[in-house]
């Protein structure tokens, strides 16, 4: 027997009943794929020919997660939690037969399911807690009856990815196979066709429904799980959820539990948290594309296979042991031949950490170390389709590097800056072809932060950026392109936002209390402490490649302060705090006592602030400054403002990002907050604040 549907078909052979689901790209829950399941499972149960069923997927997954699309519409029937119940009621055993990455509902469904076999290069997860949800067709319920309440809090509560290898001997899976076919997934539907007719051959087909199991709870304290997992969540709402549900429901039956479940799911899909994070899972999906004219084609990449790499520093080491990573060869310059082989050195030490950390196994590192290539002359970047200069920020010599690069290499070789400050325009105009010339400007350490900037000159090329935008997406980077402004987007941003603090302090706050006020918020690290630990010599050195604002005699002046008194920070164990040998941070009343004087000098009447108000200002900083970037076209969308402040500078990702916060409060209250600082401290600093919010 066969049937057959655009999307679930079902074909019955030596009685096994197998249900394919083809819905690409990754077989996602769709109502369309719960309809044909469901259909599907009550057809051959009616069928006496079938004894086994065996649900399997094509193309490059097994089914992974929810369907995206369906996300803030009405939901559909059958809904899921009724389609796994039907699998885990079926009096015939279903066989889940998972590949690829097996997510969210995908996993719920298998977890329903009586077998699950597996190929061992898979990744099973439920991440619904990255999303502020937890999981919603019983992942709570049947997993801690599997794997016990121990695993399957650290699964659901981490909402990480685990290769189906790890939980060999989690109970998880009823077999596991390896293999190294060119066709591994028709492979797997083999030796699962294999697995079920043993099933019928030994007739082994009495189910064991998952939800009749006892839970296990002798492995865990609850109290000492309930305070790793608040740590961890750093205020994210969700794991406390699926800890409490899980502590509740364990010893309940899995119909009563899911009903636990399924009211806390909906609570949290309306709450704030989840709508922010949802955002910023859409936000980070939609940076990548490029906004193009309407009717135009979009530019096709350049295969880029090695980089060259200028500069040897932190930064250069750093982007060099991403694109090692990224499977590239690398072509790294210094200026000298102690320097080149002080960067290797230094790139070795990175991916033998990786090794030890089990990041990385022995061999792949092996093959990045044989694709580097240190020295130090120039005329060996010849080979490399796509150059990143990442020397130290002084526009001049930036200028007769790119110069010498267009005399060394052909017309088609692609450069990039990876400056953080300066005009790009300016140094495009050194370059032949500057057509050729983007930014691309990587966050420090460049091996581990996610954000890319992509950085369009006025010459920039379609294909330039195509390429670049291609090359960040290899390193396993999220690239958001912006145009040129000094500091771009994120660093503009940053500037605006740390005026802020620095007038805040002036007016009257503490530097605890504002670090304070900031973490506990959500923030990754305060932003007193921030500028401590990157070096307050740095910023300085950056403001003072450009006029200060004569309008603004308090700008920076606490950071300038402390840069005149040699308080560096963590480097010199001084700054806004005091640091002792281990590192610690301690207040010191120096630092206060400089800043009381200086705003005793430039007049300024101090106040006492709430935690609120001083999150009000820092946010609205950034408020206004986003809106502004979008305005004069700097960035794309507000969203990819979003972007960059998560993954860039600490932005808690359940609150979204500035811009998401803006609009939750909404265009009447956001422009009437703006006018509102306007009039307190002038159009100078705080600008004209009508402005469209899109929603």
């Amino acid at each position: 027997m066969s049937t057959n549907s655009n999307v679930v078909s079902i074909h019955l052979e030596d009685n096994i009943g197998t249900i394919t689901i083809n819905y690409p790209p990754v077989n996602a829950l769709g109502q369309v794929v719960r309809q044909g399941l469901k259909q599907s499972i009550e057809q051959l149960n009616s069928d006496s020919r079938c004894k086994v069923i065996v649900i399997q997927c094509v193309g490059r997954t097994f089914i992974a997660g929810a369907d995206i699309r369906e996300f803030g519409s009405t939901p559909l029937e059958p809904f899921l939690p009724d389609v796994v119940n039907d699998i885990e009621a079926c009096p015939k055993p279903v066989i889940a037969s998972l590949f690829g990455t097996t997510l969210g509902g995908g996993l719920e469904v298998a977890l329903a399911c009586h077998y699950r076999v597996a190929l061992a290069t898979g990744l099973v997860g439920l991440p619904e807690v990255n999303l502020g949800l937890i999981p919603g067709a019983g992942g709570t319920q049947r997993l801690m009856r599997i794997i016990g309440v121990k695993s399957a809090l650290e699964m659901i509560t981490s909402g990480k990815h685990c290769s189906v290898h790890s939980l060999e001997s989690s109970g998880l899976f009823d077999a596991i196979f390896s293999t190294s076919s060119d066709e591994p997934v028709s492979e797997l539907a083999a030796l699962t066709h294999t697995f079920a007719k043993q099933l019928i051959s030994c007739d082994q087909l009495e189910v064991n429904p998952v939800g009749q199991r006892i839970v296990d709870t002798n492995d865990i304290n609850w109290d000492d799980v309930k305070s790793a997992i608040i740590k961890k969540a750093r205020g994210r709402i969700a794991p406390l959820v699926a800890f409490d549900i899980i502590k509740s429901t364990h010893l309940l039956t899995v119909s009563e539990g899911m009903n636990v479940e399924r009211d806390e799911f909906v609570k949290l899909l309306k709450s704030e948290q989840s709508a922010a994070l949802r955002h910023a899972f859409a936000a980070e999906k939609m940076a990548s594309k490029i906004v193009s004219a309407p009717q135009t084609t979009q530019a096709e990449p350049m295969d880029v296979q090695c980089i060259g790499v200028i500069g040897g520093g932190t930064m250069g080491v750093g982007i060099a042991t991403a694109a090692l990573s990224a499977g590239l060869s690398v072509v790294l310059i210094e200026q000298t031949e102690i320097a080149a082989k002080t960067a290797a050195t230094n790139i070795e030490k990175i991916i033998q950490g990786n090794v030890k950390s089990g990041r990385m196994n022995v061999n792949v590192a092996e093959s990045c170390l044989n694709r580097l290539t240190t020295s130090e002359n120039k005329q060996n970047l010849s080979q490399c389709q796509l150059i990143i200069e990442a020397i130290f920020e002084d526009i001049n010599v930036k200028k007769e590097l790119f110069a010498e690069l267009s005399e060394i290499c052909d017309g088609n070789t692609l450069f990039a800056s990876n400056t953080s400050y300066l005009n790009l325009n300016e140094i495009a105009q050194s370059v032949s072809h500057p057509e050729r010339f983007v930014g691309m400007h990587f966050f420090s350490p460049a091996h581990i932060m996610k954000l890319l900037e992509v950085i369009r000159t006025d010459h920039s090329s379609d294909v330039a950026i195509a390429t670049a935008m291609f090359v960040a997406k290899k390193l396993k980077k999220i690239a958001v392109l912006v145009n040129v402004c000094f500091g771009f987007a994120g660093n503009r941003m940053f500037s605006r936002h740390g005026r802020e603090i620095q007038q805040i302090l002036l007016e009257g706050a503490s530097i605890e209390q504002i670090d304070s006020a900031l973490t506990h918020w959500g923030m990754a690290m305060g932003p007193l402490s921030v500028q401590d630990l990157a070096g307050i010599d740095i910023g300085c050195k950056a403001r003072a490649s450009k006029p200060l604002p004569g309008h603004d005699p308090g700008y920076f002046r606490p950071s300038t302060l402390m840069f005149e008194n040699n308080r560096l920070g963590r480097k010199t164990k001084l700054g806004f705090y005091r640091y002792d040998e281990a590192g610690k941070a301690h207040s010191d009343p120096e630092a206060e006592k400089l800043i009381r004087a200086e705003s005793a000098k430039l007049g300024i009447k101090q106040k006492s602030f709430t935690d609120d108000e001083i999150v009000h200002r820092a946010l609205f900083a950034l408020i206004s400054e986003g809106l502004q970037l979008y305005n004069e076209g700097i960035v794309q969308r507000l969203s990819d403002i979003d972007v960059i402040w998560m993954n860039g500078y600490g932005f808690p990702r359940y609150r979204g990002g500035p811009m998401f916060q803006a609009q939750q409060l909404g265009k009447e209250t956001v422009i009437s907050e703006l006018l509102k600082l306007q009039t307190e401290y002038g159009e100078l600093i705080w600008p004209d604040v009508n402005y469209d919010i899109p929603q």
